[in-house]
């Protein structure tokens, strides 16, 4: 098989399946397992897909600004944000995170529930200022327009105040290899975010996935509850649940 066949069989492989095996393409191509890493090399510099351990995963495109995304997908984000709005108790200290499905959490959350947040989304705090028995706290640092919420140096250290009983942590994309973002300073900022957690919860619509960003944030072993549509990938889930992590389906139709 010609390289430029080669390459064209692992985008449509990692188009219909999210990840490819380097061992099993060349197995299945009769080709040394080097050469088949050596394509996934090319292929990852480009920008096509993102390395990891045995193979690659498709690369998930950058993400849209954030208030092109409030509007997207809303019963399915209100449904997955219902879910995790279980997960919080009275008087725990907790972190929201940037992203749409995060600010459908914050709407999501019992008005009687006595909680303090602490967010780095201006748009989680706005979403939680009718909510008189939680307190929200609003970290400093610079204001990304793509995610709506502050990353960089301030803003890691101004965590270091902090201890969370709980995180729902917002992701780009997700694999049985870890969460991963598209930024560098994102994946640093929720590093320390993850740290700083006693408990991680992560909701994904079945987009986020079995795919990867540019820039992985931690393992898997990191979260603890991963709350799905579900129409996720069973296969990605069934790799992920060897991680520890529990899965919890929603509908897709709300």
């Amino acid at each position: 098989m010609l390289k430029d066949e080669r390459l064209s069989h692992i985008r449509a492989r990692l188009r219909s399946h999210g990840r490819v095996v380097a061992a099993d393409l060349a197995t299945e191509w009769n080709v040394p397992v080097d050469m088949i890493r050596r394509d996934l090399r090319e292929l990852s510099e480009a920008g096509e897909c993102r390395r990891v351990y045995g193979g690659a995963l498709r690369l998930q495109p950058n993400a849209s600004h954030i208030r092109a995304r409030m509007g997207e997908k809303v019963p399915l984000k209100n449904a997955l944000a219902r879910q995790a709005a279980t997960l919080f108790k009275p008087r725990q200290v907790v972190f929201i995170d940037t992203g749409s499905t995060n600010i459908a959490l914050a709407g999501s959350l019992p008005r009687d529930t006595p909680l303090t947040v602490v967010t780095s989304s201006p748009a989680v705090a706005v979403a939680l200022s009718d909510a008189d028995q939680i307190e929200t706290i609003m970290i400093g640092g610079r204001l990304e327009g793509t995610t709506g919420g502050v990353t960089g140096s301030v803003a890691v250290q101004s965590l270091q105040h902090y201890r969370f009983d709980l995180c729902s942590l917002g992701v780009w994309a997700i694999s049985a290899e870890g969460p991963s973002v598209w930024d560098h300073e994102e994946a640093a900022f929720k590093r320390e975010v993850l740290s700083r957690s006693e408990s991680v919860v992560i909701m994904a619509e079945a987009s986020k996935i079995g795919s990867g960003g540019r820039f992985p944030v931690a393992p898997l072993e990191t979260v603890q509850t991963l709350i799905v549509t579900d129409d996720a990938p069973t296969d990605e889930l069934t790799r992920m649940t060897a991680s520890g992590v529990t899965i919890i389906k929603v509908p897709v139709h709300d």
